[in-house]
């Protein structure tokens, strides 16, 4: 800083309200946030190698991430050394805070709490990483105002060995990612893709995320399609001559049946 930033700051400093009840709040939680990283960054660098540097870090919280995979069962973790439990203690925190870090032959991923009980983290050495899966998905809903917004996630996914990393991140999350894969040379020559690749065929199975999505996609699509074949049921009468409740009815009649009501084409239209 100059002379003149300094005595600018000096002169804010003695100005009323300058730091109000909610800043100084907002101040002091950016401060234990700030020990906290370093205290990551110190833990960290004895097992990096000697020619390894970080480029870049890439934060994931409960809030805008889905921690599906790699935040553990139900995101629960037991504190038992000091620092862990220091760090449940200061931030109300188990396994909500996550961290993924970018040098320059690798990315590390580690979750805050395991970290501190255990030192553990995961390696993703980028000339292990065959591919990075990306998918955007936009939900798009009217504001107070009546104006029509979007709302954008990516899926990412990527594989080293056998060890898996899949999570949906924001949209600023991903420009993020995108900017360190494109700045590291050794990431940058890695592959986009819009499929999931794994070098086990079981993990295709047991550790897709996109999978797991899609599977329950049509699951929810499914459920929407029987209740209102039920609601038709129960409005309609399904099957000639037939009541719902007095009476049995073949399900192949329903369906036979179904197409022959007014209006049932209309459905299609609607979704």
């Amino acid at each position: 800083m100059s002379f003149k930033e300094i005595i600018f700051a000096e002169n804010a400093k003695l100005q009323p309200g300058y730091l109000s009840t909610s800043a100084k709040k907002d101040l002091f939680k950016r401060s234990k946030y700030y020990i906290l990283f370093q205290e990551v960054k110190e833990k960290l660098q004895p097992n990096l190698a000697v020619s390894e540097e970080i480029m870049g870090y890439l934060p994931m919280t409960v809030e805008g991430n889905s921690g599906f995979m790699n935040a553990g069962p139900m995101a629960m973790g037991y504190a038992r050394t000091s620092q862990a439990k220091q760090y449940v203690k200061t931030f109300n925190d188990t396994r909500g805070n996550r961290l993924l870090i970018f040098t320059n032959t690798r990315m590390i991923f580690l979750t805050l709490l395991d970290f501190f009980e255990t030192g553990g983290f995961s390696s993703f050495p980028y000339d292990k990483i065959k591919g990075i899966t990306t998918k955007k998905w936009s939900m798009r809903y009217w504001d107070e105002k009546r104006k029509r917004q979007t709302i954008n996630w990516f899926f990412l996914d990527f594989a080293a060995d056998t060890k898996i990393f899949n999570e949906v991140l924001t949209e600023k999350e991903m420009i993020l990612f995108k900017e360190n894969w494109q700045r590291i040379e050794k990431m940058r020559a890695i592959a986009e893709t819009d499929k999931v690749l794994r070098n086990q065929k079981m993990d295709m199975l047991f550790s897709n995320l996109r999978l797991w999505f899609n599977l329950l996609q049509g699951a929810n699509v499914l459920l929407i399609v029987l209740a209102i074949f039920l609601i038709l049921a129960v409005l309609f009468l399904l099957g000639p001559k037939k009541t719902l409740f007095g009476g049995t009815i073949s399900p192949i009649a329903w369906f036979l049946y179904l197409p022959q009501l007014k209006g049932f084409d209309m459905l299609f239209k609607i979704f």
